[in-house]
């Protein structure tokens, strides 16, 4: 890339060493990075109405239902790749771990839940043999029961569709778990796990970086090291102080909905500033060929960065795509964009709104199987009368034609009244003249 621009701006051809001795010449102008630019859906997703009907929806239903601050979780996903240690320097493993997070109101971690990429059957004793079940192991189902006994839990969490789905709202309804979900595109404002993630994955890199110095970068970081340097970054990251913040900053506990409301606007009014200073200024400074050309090289270096990430950026989105889009029966607010609760009522009515619409999908499968049905009767009838018609006209043929004439073919009163001539009838006939050894003329049909 850097041969193809220096060859396009001093229009003569360079030679193949002469890119690396560039960068060596430079290396303290040059550097790569990975392009991490913000989601356009986040920054229309910063609604200020959205995000108070939000709030106006939780605390409704935490007065509604009772529901105590050591009875509010809130679930994240957070994905590993395997042998990355910041965006610039990669050593080619492509592995992923997905890491599952909760965290409560009481300031307490739920022990992570690790997913493993690979196909069923494939995990191995190996990736744990550094695990201690004394210390590491715990089981919180039963703790979680008898601790909230017959009270609501309150789970917060975003709306993906492998997150909410009608046979986990089932499992929630029949545990006394409302599910809550976040606006799309809000998690950045809304999220409490965001507090834990940054300093986990800071923790994490500090782990992959001490752990490659101390191996000297030989052997390239698999599944069987992975959970002693992340077991060290959870530990460190998931601590009562980030979780606290993770809440607070997002206005939950205590709650206050105006520690988020108040940032939006004044974000709002920043921008609207900085928009029309930067049109002015863009009104009085004329750009130079030197600035135009620093712009396409960096548009053009963006380019290929980006093209790195999508075939990657493509296949996650991809298993991450499980299930079906349940706005249809689960989201059926006027604003469908918006916060949804699912209480023991709205998972009642969605289980009435899913049988509906199952009904439905048989109902139309029956009348499309009919429709076929008929589609192929018909046709079949339209085959048996053209062979009807076809069985008639070769019928009415042969019967015109019953009575034959050794020298002309076909009976002289048949060929006078169909005005054809001796030649034609032969021809029509495909018959030939043979003679026998008797020398008897006769007539063979081809």
């Amino acid at each position: 890339m850097i041969k193809s621009f220096a060859q396009d701006i001093a229009k003569i051809e360079v030679g193949k060493d002469w890119p690396y001795s560039f960068v060596r010449r430079n290396s303290d102008e040059l550097g790569c990075t990975w392009f991490d630019g913000f989601d356009i859906a986040r920054k229309r997703a910063d609604n200020a109405s959205r995000y108070r009907a939000y709030y106006e929806l939780i605390g409704e239903k935490i007065e509604k239902y009772d529901i105590l601050p050591c009875n509010t979780y809130n679930v994240d996903e957070k994905g590993f790749l395997l042998g990355v240690i910041n965006r610039t320097k990669r050593d080619g493993n492509r592995s992923w771990i997905t890491f599952l997070a909760c965290v409560c109101q009481d300031l307490t971690a739920l022990p992570p839940f690790l997913i493993y990429q690979g196909k069923p059957g494939q995990v191995q004793d190996s990736w744990l043999t550094e695990f201690d079940p004394e210390h590491q192991a715990a089981f919180s189902q039963p703790q979680k029961r008898a601790r909230n006994g017959r009270d609501y839990r309150l789970l917060i969490t975003d709306g993906h569709s492998s997150h909410v789905n009608m046979d986990f709202l089932e499992w929630c309804d029949q545990h006394r778990i409302i599910v809550a979900v976040f606006p799309p595109h809000s998690t950045h404002r809304l999220q409490p796990l965001m507090c834990p993630f940054g300093p986990l994955s800071t923790a994490y890199t500090n782990q992959l970086i001490q752990w490659t110095a101390k191996t000297q970068g030989l052997i390239g970081l698999s599944k069987r090291e992975f959970w002693s340097l992340f077991w060290n970054a959870f530990g460190s990251s998931f601590s009562a102080e980030n979780i606290a913040s993770g809440w607070k900053r997002t206005g939950l506990l205590p709650f206050d909905p105006e520690v988020v409301l108040s940032q939006i606007a004044e974000k709002t009014e920043d921008e609207s500033e900085s928009g029309d200073s930067s049109v002015d200024s863009l009104a009085l400074q004329q750009p130079t060929a030197r600035d135009l050309r620093r712009l396409v090289d960096k548009n053009e270096l963006l380019r290929y960065e980006n093209q790195g990430l999508r075939e990657t950026i493509f296949h996650e989105k991809q298993r991450r795509m499980r299930g079906k889009a349940l706005k249809d029966y689960l989201f059926d607010r006027v604003d469908p964009n918006s916060a949804q609760v699912f209480s023991p009522a709205k998972v009642a009515q969605a289980r009435l709104k899913k049988a509906a619409m199952e009904t439905q999908k048989q109902e139309e499968a029956l009348e499309k199987e009919r429709q076929r049905r008929q589609a192929k009767e018909a046709r079949q009838q339209e085959r048996e009368k053209n062979r009807q018609i076809r069985k008639e006209l070769k019928r009415k043929n042969q019967k015109k034609c019953r009575k034959w004439d050794p020298d002309l073919c076909c009976s002289t009163d048949s060929r006078e009244e169909s005005g054809r001539s001796r030649r034609d009838c032969r021809r029509h006939f495909g018959s030939t003249r043979t003679d026998d050894s008797s020398g008897t003329l006769k007539i063979a049909k081809h």
